[in-house]
C-alpha cells in the first residue's frame, strides 16, 4: 500500500483535492494498467472516490468511505464539469442550502450543453440544458463550481415544477428559507424569463400568501390574465386563488401541514 499512499501524499502536497487519471499516471510514473490498479486499490480502501470518467477526489480524514458528492457536492460537480459553464440547481441547490429534510440522491446541474455523464460519485446526474446567458444569473461561486442562490433555487423550482418531485418539497423549502429571500431578486428573475417566469412568480406569490410565509411577492395580475396552474402537470382544480389567478390541484390545508401552519 506504500506506493498508493505516496500518490495521495504527492497530490495533497500540491494542494489538490481532486485529480485526473493522467495526474495519477504522471505522479506514479507507471503504465495505464498499473495506474488503474493503484487507483482501484485506493477506491477499495475508501481513500479516493471516482467522480466520473477519469476524475477522482481525495477523501479527507474523517470522511473515508463516504462519497465525494455527499461530503462536498461543489467539489464533485466542479471536477466533473471542468471548464463548462454550469450551476448546481433546483432540488440539489435547495438541499445544499439546507432547506430539505430528506436527502436528494439525484444531482441536478444546469449546463449550457448536454454532457455524456450519467453519474457523479455513484449518484445519478440530471443535466438541465439552459441558455448560456442565464447559467450564472443569480448564482454564487463555490470553489470550481457554482450554485443557485436561495432566490434562484426557489424560483427555478416554481418554474420547473416537474423537476421538484412534488409541490411539498418546494413548500418545505419556502417554509425554511422564505424569510431570508429577497422578493426583488425573485421579481427580477421573473422578468428575465418572460411569461414562464411571470407564471413561476405567481405560483410563489400564491403559495406564500395562502400559507402565510414571509416572502412578500406582489406580481400585478389582472382579471383577464390567463389562469396559472400550481402544478402544470395536472389541470385538476381543487381550489382557486383569485388574487393571483392560480389554480391549486389540492386543498391548501394539505400544504399548510407541510409549511407548519
Amino acid at each position: 500500500m506504500a506506493r498508493p499512499l505516496e500518490l495521495i501524499d504527492s497530490l495533497v502536497a500540491e494542494g489538490k483535492e481532486e485529480f485526473s487519471f493522467e495526474d495519477a499516471r504522471a505522479a506514479l510514473d507507471r503504465s495505464p494498467t498499473a495506474t488503474a490498479n493503484t487507483l482501484r486499490r485506493l477506491q477499495d480502501n475508501g481513500l479516493v472516490d471516482r467522480l466520473g470518467r477519469g476524475r477522482y477526489a481525495i477523501r479527507p480524514l474523517g470522511s473515508l468511505h463516504t462519497s465525494a458528492a455527499t461530503d462536498d457536492l461543489a467539489l464533485a460537480v466542479g471536477a466533473t464539469f471542468g471548464g463548462r459553464e454550469h450551476r448546481i440547481a433546483y432540488l440539489s441547490a435547495l438541499a445544499d442550502l439546507g432547506l430539505l429534510s430528506h436527502p436528494v440522491r439525484t444531482i441536478t446541474v444546469a449546463c449550457a450543453k448536454q454532457v455524456r455523464v450519467h453519474a457523479i460519485s455513484h449518484r445519478p446526474l440530471r443535466v438541465v440544458v439552459e441558455q448560456a446567458e442565464t447559467i450564472h444569473l443569480e448564482a454564487e461561486p463555490l470553489g470550481r463550481s457554482w450554485r443557485s442562490t436561495l432566490e434562484r433555487a426557489l424560483f427555478e423550482c416554481a418554474l420547473r415544477v416537474d423537476l421538484t418531485g412534488g409541490m411539498e418539497r418546494l413548500v418545505e423549502a419556502l417554509a425554511g428559507g422564505a424569510a431570508d429571500a429577497d422578493p426583488a431578486r425573485v421579481s427580477l428573475l421573473a422578468k428575465v424569463f418572460g411569461p414562464r417566469g411571470f407564471a413561476a412568480e405567481r405560483r410563489l406569490a400564491s403559495l406564500t400568501r395562502v400559507l402565510i410565509l414571509p416572502l412578500s411577492l406582489a406580481p400585478a395580475v389582472g382579471h383577464r390574465q390567463p389562469i396559472v396552474h400550481l402544478d402544470p402537470r395536472t389541470k385538476h382544480t381543487a381550489w382557486m386563488d383569485s388574487t393571483f389567478r392560480v389554480a391549486w390541484h389540492l386543498d391548501p390545508d394539505e400544504l399548510r401541514a407541510v409549511a407548519g401552519n
